[in-house]
C-alpha cells in the first residue's frame, strides 16, 4: 500500500502551476510541492493560476483561474466563450498539437493500460477541416434575472448551473445557426420561462438542432418541463422556422419533470410539424434518422472512419460478418457490398427499425437484424447463423464487459475489427482478448472531434498463433472485482506516482 501523502493544497486554494501533460479526459496535469494536480482548461507547457476545487487522497482537483503565460503550442482563440464553455476545451491549442497529443494519449492507453509494448499504431487521420463539423447541437435555455432576456448556449466548463450564450458556436454545422436564431426569438416573443428544476416552474428546458451534412436537412427537437396541451405557441415556431430556416424538415417536442439534465423524455417526442426524421449519406448509403437514433457526430470524419474501418477488416466476398452494436445501421451497411452476409445485432429496437428502413431504401438484402443484448445473442447464435469470420463491434463509450469479449472471442472470427470512442476502456479491454487468444495487430486513431479531447479509433484483432486457451479456473477477467474502495483508491495512488496512464479515478 502507498504512503498517504499530507495534500499541500486545500479546496478554494488559489496555486500557480505549470502544467507538464495531459490527462486522458483532457485536464492538465501539474504538480504542487510534488501532489498532483489536475487542471481544467490548461494546456501543456501553460503557467496558470489554479483554483481547487476538490482534494483526494493522492492528487487535487481545479480549474484554471487565470492564464499566466500560455504554452508554446497555444494560439488565439477563435471564438470568445473559448475555453469557458464545454464545447471545445482544446480551442487555445494550435491544430497539428492537438493531433500528437491525440496520439500520445493513445498510444500511452495502449501501452500503460492495455499493456501493449510498441502498439503497431499508424499516424492520425486528421480532419480537412476542424470547424463547423458537429451535425447534433444540444442548446440549454438560460434567462436573464433582470431582463427576462432567454438565450441559448452551453452550460459553463466545471459549472453546470451557468450557461454560456452562444450565437455561433465554432463546431456546430453553420446551417443549425438560423434555427436556433429562429427559436431564440420565438421564446422572447412570447414572453417564455426557463423550466426550473427546483421548483417545477417555467417552460423551456433545452432544444436540439440536427443537420443532414450530406443533404442540409435541418431537425429541431424542443424539450420544455410538463405541458397540458403539448408545446406552448408550437404552430407559430413550425411558421418561423419554415419561413426562415433553409432545409428545414420537422420540428419535434419533448416534455420531462426530470431534475437531471436530460434531453429527452420518458415518452417519445411529439411531431410539431413536418417528418420526424432527416436523411444523412454515409459511406455511400443514405441513412433516415429518427430522434433518438444515434448518429457520428462528424459525418465528414464518419466518412473517413468508415474508409478505415473497411481497410483494416479486410472484407471477402466469402466472409460472414456480424456489426455488434450496430445502431440505426451504418457500418453494417457499409460492409454489405464486400461480404457475402452480415448480422446487424443492436440492443435498442428502435434502432434496428431504423437499421432495417434504412436496408429498403439502399436496396441492401444480404443483412439480417436481431434486437438484443450482445452476449446472450452470441451464445445462441450458434447453429442459427452461420459462424462469422469477421466481427466488427462498436461498444458504448464504457467499451466492452468481459463476458462479452470472452464471447466474441469464443465465436472464432478470423478478424475482430473494434471501433472505440474512448481509448482508455478499449485499452482495458486489450488483455481480456489476449487472454482469449486475440492479439492487436492495427491501430488506427481518427480524430472524430477536432479542438476536444476526444478521440476514436479503430482497431483489429487477430488469432494468436498456437494459442492454447486456459483452464477455466485460471480466467482472470470476468470474475468478481475487488472492493470498489479499494480499486478506486489504488488506482488513484498509482495514477499519482505516474504507474498508470488515463484520467484521474473517480
Amino acid at each position: 500500500m502507498s504512503k498517504r501523502v499530507q495534500a499541500p493544497v486545500r479546496s478554494g486554494d488559489i496555486v500557480e502551476v505549470t502544467i507538464d501533460r495531459i490527462a486522458h479526459g483532457g485536464r492538465g496535469v501539474a504538480r504542487h510541492e510534488g501532489f498532483v494536480l489536475f487542471v481544467g482548461r490548461a494546456l501543456p507547457g501553460d503557467t496558470v493560476k489554479a483554483r481547487v476545487t476538490r482534494v483526494r487522497r493522492s492528487f487535487a482537483e481545479g480549474v484554471m483561474d487565470e492564464l499566466v503565460t500560455p504554452g508554446p503550442d497555444s494560439v488565439d482563440p477563435q471564438c470568445d466563450p473559448a475555453g469557458e464553455c464545454g464545447a471545445c476545451t482544446w480551442q487555445r491549442l494550435a491544430y497539428p498539437a492537438q493531433l500528437r497529443l491525440k496520439e500520445d494519449l493513445v498510444r500511452d492507453a495502449i501501452e500503460r493500460l492495455g499493456g501493449v509494448k510498441n502498439p503497431p499504431m499508424h499516424p492520425i487521420v486528421a480532419a480537412d477541416d476542424p470547424t463547423h463539423y458537429r451535425n447534433k447541437v444540444d442548446y440549454t435555455f438560460a434567462q436573464d434575472a433582470e431582463t427576462g432576456e432567454i438565450t441559448s448556449g452551453y452550460h459553463k466548463f466545471g459549472a453546470w448551473d451557468q450557461i454560456i450564450t452562444v450565437d455561433e458556436c465554432l463546431i456546430a454545422d453553420e446551417r443549425g445557426n438560423a434555427a436556433k436564431r429562429v427559436v431564440d426569438a420565438w421564446a422572447n416573443r412570447y414572453d417564455m420561462r426557463v423550466y426550473d428544476r427546483e421548483s417545477g416552474a417555467g417552460l423551456l428546458r433545452s432544444v436540439i438542432i440536427r443537420v443532414g451534412y450530406a443533404t442540409g436537412q435541418v431537425q429541431v427537437h424542443v424539450i420544455t418541463g410538463p405541458t397540458k396541451k403539448g408545446l406552448f405557441k408550437g404552430a407559430e415556431l413550425l411558421d418561423d422556422l419554415e419561413a426562415s430556416c433553409p432545409g428545414f424538415v420537422g420540428l419535434l417536442h419533448s416534455e420531462t419533470d426530470s431534475p437531471a439534465e436530460v434531453s429527452y423524455g420518458a415518452e417519445p417526442p411529439a411531431l410539431v410539424g413536418g417528418q420526424d426524421w432527416f436523411d444523412e449519406v454515409l459511406a455511400g448509403h443514405t441513412l433516415r434518422v429518427r430522434p433518438q437514433s444515434f448518429l457520428q457526430t462528424n459525418t465528414a470524419m464518419a466518412n473517413k472512419l468508415y474508409e478505415r474501418i473497411i481497410d483494416i477488416a479486410q472484407p471477402r466476398e466469402d466472409d460472414v460478418a456480424y456489426d455488434l452494436y450496430c445502431g440505426i445501421g451504418s457500418i453494417t451497411l457499409a460492409l454489405a457490398p464486400h461480404v457475402k452476409e452480415v448480422v446487424g445485432v443492436e440492443v435498442v429496437e428502435e434502432a434496428i427499425e431504423c437499421a432495417k428502413e434504412n436496408a429498403e431504401l439502399n436496396d441492401v438484402d444480404n443483412v439480417e437484424w436481431q434486437v438484443g443484448n450482445v452476449r446472450p445473442i452470441l451464445k445462441f447464435a450458434k447453429g442459427v447463423w452461420p459462424d462469422p469470420t469477421l466481427i466488427v463491434v462498436d461498444p458504448p463509450r464504457a467499451g466492452l464487459v468481459p463476458k462479452v469479449v470472452r464471447r466474441i472471442c469464443e465465436a472464432g472470427p478470423e478478424r475482430i475489427v473494434y471501433v472505440s470512442c474512448n481509448p482508455t476502456t478499449f485499452a482495458g479491454n486489450l488483455p481480456m482478448f489476449q487472454e482469449h487468444g486475440y492479439e492487436l495487430t492495427y491501430v488506427q486513431p481518427v480524430d472524430q472531434f477536432p479542438f476536444t479531447p476526444h478521440c476514436e479509433l479503430v482497431a483489429r484483432f487477430e488469432p494468436i498463433e498456437g494459442f492454447t486457451p486456459p483452464a477455466e479456473e485460471d480466467i482472470v477477467y470476468g470474475r468478481a472485482k475487488p472492493d470498489s474502495r479499494v480499486r478506486k483508491a489504488d488506482a488513484a495512488a498509482a495514477f499519482a506516482r505516474g504507474e498508470v496512464g488515463g484520467d484521474a479515478p473517480e
